[in-house]
């Protein structure tokens, strides 16, 4: 029986990913994403806005575990924007405050578990930083989410708050 406990165990923790670090965030300039790391749900280290793959870029960010079902009302658009378009990319990043290591283990973890798509673990980039200094570089508050629309060199070129609307499809034609 001891075996077995061990072996459920150890066999729990190969599907879990690691803590992630605390960021420091980095304004680079005025329009610009600023510099950050974060982890992927699939466990791997995401330099941004290095990280982010497309020649158009449609970013969510959200700050609050109850944002996600404002964030949720723009996959759908992104993912039709994503097979139209081989040069788009859609990601998810929630901004956390900094905090230790078994507590960003356990949230990562948790996100992970709750996202069965490799392709949506993928997408989402979680980022522990000085939440209070990202919100004065971009502008920002935690009270609501956040879209941008970024090139592949970081310049938001477009930013929307809250939940998709048609005005925010409009919008995002005129650049996409």
């Amino acid at each position: 029986m001891k075996y077995l406990c061990v072996f459920s165990l150890c066999l729990l923790l190969s599907a879990c990913i690691g803590a992630g670090v605390n960021s420091p965030v980095e304004s680079k300039a005025q329009g610009m994403f600023p510099a950050m790391t974060g982890i992927d749900l699939q466990g791997s280290e995401q330099l941004l806005p290095d990280a982010f793959e497309g020649e158009k870029n449609l970013v969510t960010i959200g700050f609050q575990r109850e944002d996600q079902a404002e964030i949720d009302t723009w996959i759908s658009y992104a993912e039709e924007l994503e097979a139209a378009d081989e040069d788009f990319r859609f990601y998810e990043v929630p901004l956390i405050y900094e905090i230790n290591p078994a507590y960003r283990w356990w949230i990562n973890n948790g996100m992970r578990s709750g996202i069965p798509s490799d392709e949506a673990r993928t997408r989402t980039i979680t980022v522990y930083t000085d939440r209070e200094k990202f919100f004065e570089i971009m502008d920002m508050s935690p009270d609501r989410i956040y879209t941008l629309l970024l090139d592949n060199n970081g310049k938001i070129l477009w930013r929307g708050e809250g939940v998709l609307t048609e005005a925010h499809k409009a919008a995002l034609k005129k650049f996409i």
